[in-house]
């Protein structure tokens, strides 16, 4: 992996601030304060003299203290103006630090101009990349060479939003209206569902059972879930108020969902649900790479992490509706329970290998680029964007 010895250690970074960041600028606006302090200082000795009017001990009264005068004349406004430049000397070497650099990081042109929703690879040679323009047109890719080549598997009328895998090979896509497969070993794919509804997320951890879900905004949320006995039965449908976006199986009998201000749990697979105390945002994304850690991020800006198989929940970073804290963020992946990734709007693609304690930009990731989807297997990794961008990178 690429060398990340510098570390972010105050929590979540502000990519959008380090835009202005650049080094020789910064060095030179700080030495120029600096200069100018410094003659402040020592050029203006009359500064330092006591005041001739009172000689004697500075005045510790309130008044003085309010006013931050003292009998040394200016003394004390010169040493809070050098405090200034101490702090801003740290940030200007700390610049830059902020950022990791990976072993690669490249935009590959699939040809394809609406935008794409989401990545899955299977294995290090056969992938999957879905998109489209809602109510107008779909698509679904594949590569069966790692990447080197990508094909177009299926045009469709309606957007695709989620592609996924089961360990078997067998392939599942969804969007408005459809649900569908590609069994394992074949090229064409196939639907398994009609109903009219926008799926919005699915997730198949075998063969034999799954859960999809579905909704538009605050009204018609869905969770269906299929199996045990076969990935087509559909065993129970769970209307909701709210939209729900994303599903994930902690294992084979736990689940997480979430969606419009909804963060639910089912223990018994799927059969009945219980809301989580987390609300405020719309998440759009889970993932758990262990039965224990599992991440939850907001469109928001929140982003969220259990511990506990997604029994509770804590806070990493509060989401807003506006201001600094409101960060469009769209998908996560974790390699592990500690190594991860989250993109966003905006050119948000952030990488944590502590678990989510601190974050770091990734540098080369464009900041006009509308983050989809994040995926990553081995030491590679792959990315989806609005307009029909798409990346791949290693670490």
């Amino acid at each position: 992996m690429a060398s990340d010895s510098a570390f972010h250690k105050g929590g979540i970074p502000e990519p959008q601030s380090y835009n202005f960041c650049i080094m020789g600028h910064f060095f030179g606006t700080a030495s120029g304060l600096a200069l100018r302090l410094y003659r402040l200082n020592y050029a203006r000795p009359t500064l330092y003299r006591p005041n001739p009017v009172r000689p004697t001990m500075p005045n510790k009264s309130s008044a003085a203290r309010h006013t931050g005068r003292t009998g040394f004349g200016h003394t004390f406004h010169i040493n809070l103006h050098m405090r200034y430049l101490y702090l801003l000397l740290l940030f200007a070497a700390g610049c830059g630090k902020d950022a990791i650099t990976l072993n690669s990081f490249r935009e590959i042109d699939l040809g394809v101009q609406a935008d794409l929703s989401a990545v899955w690879f299977g294995d290090s040679l056969n992938g999957l990349v879905c998109g489209g323009t809602a109510w107008e047109s779909g698509i679904l890719l594949s590569t069966d060479d790692g990447g080197a080549t990508w094909q177009t598997d299926t045009l469709l009328n309606r957007k695709l939003e989620q592609v996924t895998g089961d360990p078997s090979g067998q392939s599942y896509a969804c969007g408005q209206d459809q649900l569908l497969i590609r069994p394992a070993g074949e090229r064409h794919w196939q639907v398994l569902r009609t109903d009219y509804q926008w799926l919005r997320g699915a997730h198949f951890p075998s063969n034999n059972y799954g859960a999809v879900v579905s909704g538009e905004g605050f009204h018609g949320g869905q969770l269906r879930v299929f199996g045990p006995d076969a990935f087509w039965k559909q065993d129970t449908l769970h209307e909701l108020t709210g939209e729900l976006d994303a599903v994930w199986y902690v294992d084979s009998s736990v689940l997480v969902a979430g969606g419009a201000g909804w963060l639910i749990r089912s223990t018994d697979a799927g059969q009945s649900w219980e809301r989580l105390r987390h609300s405020g945002d719309v998440f759009t994304s889970i993932h758990f790479p262990d039965a224990k850690t599992g991440y939850c991020c907001g469109s928001s800006g929140a982003l969220l992490k259990s511990t506990d198989g997604g029994a509770t929940w804590s806070t990493i970073r509060k989401g807003g509706a506006s201001g600094s804290r409101n960060k469009g963020f769209r998908a996560l992946w974790f390699s592990n329970a500690e190594t991860g990734w989250l993109v966003g709007d905006g050119g948000i693609f952030w990488h944590t290998d502590d678990g989510g304690d601190s974050w770091r930009r990734v540098d080369g990731a464009p900041q006009d680029a509308d983050f989809t989807d994040v995926f990553t297997l081995g030491n590679r990794g792959w990315a989806t964007a609005k307009d029909g961008r798409f990346f791949e990178f290693g670490f």
